[in-house]
């Protein structure tokens, strides 16, 4: 029979293969979501799943029509897991590790991303993939009506674009728009609360629109 500090140590190894296995091993895959009950939607949230893996700088206009705010303009730009996105005097920043929100240039920094900075907008920093894929997600999910798509060409890009019926105010029903680029970013979005016009895009960018 085994002593126990015989017992204690081949409990450890065993652990330490165990756990070595788990952190050298390949990284597990993600499921694949499925498609959702809306093809043309789904066209357009597909791209929008992309967008994150894209080099790119873009340039957009965003109109809030609740909260009476004028145009503000946005800047996104992405090298890998470096990102920048000013939106108005507000900055975000990360490099894969480290994130940062910054206001008027190097002033009133915080040491994360902080959306409460532009929440007048009715938007979130990442407004251009993610964040309006899960919005398009739930507006496809509580439709009144058929989605209709359609292909079209923004900021000489071309993007696949969908006409989400809605429910609305006064039980009345309401159209939301969402366009995004094969590239993958949100091109175009047409709401009750505000509407972003992609107005030019590159692919690639350089350490400069990164902040250096």
């Amino acid at each position: 029979m085994l002593q126990r500090p015989q017992r204690f140590l081949i409990a450890l190894v065993a652990a330490t293969v165990l756990l070595t296995g788990c952190f050298t091993g390949e990284r597990p895959t993600l499921t694949p979501r499925s498609p959702i009950d809306d093809p043309a939607a789904d066209a357009v949230l597909s791209r929008l799943e992309g967008a994150d893996a894209v080099d790119f700088i873009a340039h957009y206009d965003i109109i809030p029509t609740l909260s009476g705010a004028t145009t503000t303009s946005a800047t996104v730009a992405q090298l890998g897991a470096r990102r920048r996105i000013s939106i108005g005097d507000v900055v975000y920043s990360t490099d894969g590790n480290e994130s940062r929100t910054c206001q008027n240039g190097v002033d009133e920094c915080a040491d994360f991303l902080d959306d409460a900075r532009i929440s007048d907008l009715g938007i979130t920093h990442m407004f251009w993939g993610s964040a309006f894929g899960a919005r398009l997600e739930l507006d496809a999910s509580r439709r009144i009506g058929p989605s209709s798509g359609a292909s079209t060409t923004i900021a000489g890009q071309v993007a696949a674009c969908v006409d989400v019926i809605v429910p609305s105010v006064a039980a009345t029903a309401g159209t939301v728009v969402y366009c995004a680029l094969d590239a993958g970013v949100l091109a175009r979005y047409l709401g009750a609360d505000v509407s972003i016009e992609l107005t030019s895009f590159t692919f690639g960018v350089s350490p400069i629109d990164l902040g250096g």
